[in-house]
Order: C-alpha cells, then sequence, then structure tokens
C-alpha cells in the first residue's frame, strides 16, 4: 500500500509540476523534509525520489511566466557568492596533493548542495505570493511535526531510555542533525499557529510545537537541548503574553528535569556540571585542529570534509583524541567552514546570515508603517528566531551545509521580495484615494 501510494504520489506529480511549477516545489521540499520512500523497502527505498520531482519542476521553472526574479535581495547574491566559493574551493582543493584523501567526499557534498541551492533558487522564483509563501511553511511544519509525533510515540515506548533519529538516509538522519531541524520548526510552527484562523488547524500546529520540543530533548543531542533554550527563549520575549511565556517554559524544564530517564540525565550532567566526557574532549581537539590547518591555508582552507580525513586530521592534530580515533568530525559550523572554506568563506557565510537577521528586523520596523503589510511582521519573528536556533545549536554541531539552514534563510529573500510589491501597491493606491476623497469638493465648489 505504501509503495503504491508513493508511485503514484510521485508520478503523478511530473505532468503536474510542468504545468504548475510552484506545485513542483511542494513536492520537492515534501520529499526533502519527510522523505517517503524511506519508508517503502526494495528498489523503491534507494529510488531518486527528489529527481524525479526536481526535473518536471526546473522545465515548468523556466516555461512559467509567473515568477519572480531571485537575485532581487542582497541576500540572494550573497548566497550565489557563498555558492560560488564552495566550488572555487573544490576545484582549488581538488590540485591539491595533499587533500586527495577527502576530494571523493568533498565532490560529493559539492553536487548534493549545488543540487539543493538551485532549487532553492527557484523556490525563490516561484513562491509569489503571500499564499503561496504561507503553504510551503506549512508543508515544512508538518513534515516535521509528522516526525516528531512518530520520535514522541517511539519515545514513550521505550520509556525514554533510547535516544530517537530521523529517517535514515536523509539529511537529519543522525540525533545531532535531527534536534537541530527541530529546532529551527519549532519557532514555525508557534508562529504559523498564532496567526491561523482555523482552529482544528491551530490545535494540530501547537500539538506539533509541543512535540517537537519533547523529541529535541528525546535525540539526547547536548547541542540540540542549548538550542532548544535558546529558541524557547526567543519565542518567550517574542510572544504577546511574555510572562505566560515564562511561566510555560519554567513548567516545562522542571518536568523535564523530574521525569527525565536516567541515561539523559546522566549525558546532560557533564555538560551542568563542567565536566568533559569523550565526546567534549572530541570537540575541544577538533577545534584546535582545525585552528591549525587553517594557519597554512588561510584563505580557501581545505575544501568539503577535511577534517574528517584521518592523514590531514592527523597531521595537525595537537594532541590524541580520546578513544583511540584517527581523526573526528569539526563538530561546530563554524570551525567546520574555518576549515573547509578559510576564512574567506567564513566571513562570506557569516556575512549572509548577519544580513538575514538585519534584514528581517528592518522589514518588522518597515511594516509596522503598513497596516496591510502586517503579516510580514509574524513570518519575520518566526524566521529570525528558527536561524537564531541553529546558529546558537551549530556553534557544538558540525553541519555548516544543513539543507533546512539554507532553506529557511531563503524565506527572509521571498519576504523582501513581497513586502517590496506590498508596499509598492500601497505607494499607488495612496494617490488614488486622495484624488477621489477631494473629487466631491471639486464638484461642489
Amino acid at each position: 500500500m505504501r509503495v503504491i501510494f508513493l508511485v503514484v504520489m510521485l508520478f503523478s506529480a511530473v505532468p503536474i509540476s510542468i504545468i504548475s511549477p510552484y506545485y513542483g516545489i511542494l513536492m520537492w521540499f515534501w520529499v526533502a523534509y519527510f522523505n517517503p520512500h524511506r519508508y517503502t523497502w526494495g528498489a523503491y527505498y534507494t529510488m531518486p525520489a527528489a529527481a524525479i520531482v526536481a526535473v518536471p519542476t526546473l522545465l515548468g521553472a523556466v516555461l512559467t511566466k509567473e515568477k519572480q526574479n531571485p537575485f532581487a535581495a542582497r541576500e540572494a547574491l550573497l548566497l550565489l557568492l557563498l555558492w560560488g566559493w564552495f566550488t572555487f574551493t573544490f576545484l582549488l582543493a581538488s590540485q591539491e596533493p595533499r587533500f586527495v584523501g577527502h576530494m571523493f567526499w568533498a565532490q560529493r557534498e559539492l553536487v548534493r548542495l549545488s543540487k539543493n541551492l538551485l532549487m532553492i533558487f527557484v523556490m525563490i522564483s516561484l513562491v509569489t505570493s503571500v499564499r503561496k509563501l504561507k503553504y510551503l511553511l506549512l508543508l515544512t511544519a508538518s513534515c516535521f511535526g509528522l516526525l516528531a509525533v512518530k520520535a514522541v510515540l517511539f519515545g514513550v515506548a521505550t520509556s525514554g531510555q533510547s535516544r530517537v533519529w530521523g529517517p535514515p538516509g536523509s539529511f537529519i538522519e543522525d540525533n545531532n542533525s535531527f534536534a537541530l531541524a527541530l529546532n529551527m520548526v519549532i519557532p514555525i510552527l508557534f508562529f504559523l499557529a498564532r496567526e491561523e484562523n482555523n482552529r482544528l488547524v491551530r490545535k494540530l500546529l501547537y500539538a506539533g510545537f509541543v512535540c517537537c520540543v519533547l523529541s529535541v530533548v528525546l535525540t539526547y543531542s547536548r547541542g540540540g537541548q542549548l538550542g532548544l533554550c535558546a529558541v524557547l527563549l526567543v519565542i518567550c520575549v517574542k510572544a504577546r503574553r511574555k510572562a505566560l511565556g515564562v511561566i510555560l517554559m519554567t513548567v516545562g524544564v522542571l518536568g523535564i528535569v523530574t521525569f527525565a530517564p536516567e541515561q539523559w540525565m546522566e549525558r546532560m550532567s557533564t555538560t551542568a556540571h563542567g565536566q568533559l566526557d569523550q565526546s567534549a574532549e572530541q570537540r575541544l581537539v577538533a577545534w584546535r585542529t582545525a585552528w591549525r590547518l587553517v594557519q597554512d591555508y588561510p584563505i580557501t582552507g581545505a575544501g568539503f570534509d577535511s577534517l574528517p580525513d584521518e592523514e590531514l586530521f592527523m597531521s595537525y592534530q595537537a594532541e590524541p583524541l580520546p578513544g583511540g580515533f584517527r581523526s573526528t568530525g569539526p563538530h561546530s559550523i563554524y570551525f567546520q567552514m574555518l576549515a573547509d572554506q578559510g576564512f574567506v568563506g567564513l566571513g562570506i557565510f557569516l556575512a549572509f546570515t548577519g544580513t538575514c537577521i538585519a534584514s528581517l528586523r528592518g522589514l518588522r520596523r518597515k511594516a509596522r508603517q503598513f497596516s496591510e503589510a502586517g503579516w510580514v511582521v509574524n513570518y519575520t519573528h518566526m524566521i529570525e528566531a528558527a536561524l537564531i536556533g541553529y546558529l546558537i545549536s551549530g556553534a557544538f554541531l558540525g553541519l555548516g551545509y544543513f539543507d533546512l539552514f539554507y532553506h529557511v534563510a531563503a524565506t527572509t529573500i521571498v519576504l523582501k521580495i513581497l513586502f517590496r510589491q506590498e508596499a509598492l501597491l500601497t505607494a499607488m493606491a495612496k494617490p488614488q484615494q486622495h484624488v477621489v476623497l477631494e473629487e466631491p469638493e471639486e464638484v461642489a465648489l
């Protein structure tokens, strides 16, 4: 039954995506987030589901007239520059014999990331209305909300003794990336629920919000727990009833501490009491190794996946890794960008992220001056909170090329374009209203 549903959904989307490429974008994000083919078996389990949807969507995007310029904001140009820098550092690193150990994986990462960024720019060009943006965010929230419900049910069945994971073979497969994705989706669920008029949908969004919070706890990811605290704090600050939000967050923390399983408490206590276990010590060694590596390659770094390269890692590590490991990941988006892309790549990455957050705050200030664009305020809050969750959780996770981050950050570009259109229409309408109001007085005279 699952196989039939998957085949019907995917292959019926091919002609529809050519006619309506926006539908293809929704389908592509559904496949990317929910990974429906991972719930089947045999050849269908490994089928290129994303490609089946992406190809007709790209064709439809070329043919359709209902699209906008995806490079109409500085964030889009910075994202394009970052993509170009990724490609440049890979090509440069592939010519260095010292980096041959990780070039195969670097090429795979560049291809994967390039496909993702291509579809992001297509998404920007096709999301031409507030309604389309809302549906895209609702789809994102629904996919991760369902995964969170599944994770909570698993946690209840195991009494929280086992950590939860994302769909196998996806970009959120391991517990750390799953926790990071949920932290980014939590504010989307909350702020969508806050403006939703349909009572049933609003309740479902709030239920997904609660399940996502619980699921982050069940991942046992310490970086995820820190990100969760940051996201909930930001939501409390931005919520209309701040005091109630603080009370609920306090009650939630006390409930988690009271009913959390012993394994979870033991893992978190190493962080709470300043003790370093093997995993935490590996992070410190990896960060020092990344710093030593970038001293020799300060401009371009060593290309994608540099620190997992055993020979390269061992040649720069300041001290042995605990547990007898020969290499480890970067364990931080910042040190990952530094080692892989050099100071220039890290600078572009931070400029892109910082510009997104600055633009969201600027949009919020401008939107409050136009009653017609009041919807923008809520969207800026949700995207900003999601980006903050990524920046804080990512400080302890090597997920600098995380798909969902680029997806969410790109909605800043969509917001800017839609707000400009709204402001332009408002400016054009005001003089017309002024003439209409004055016309009766001229006639009377």
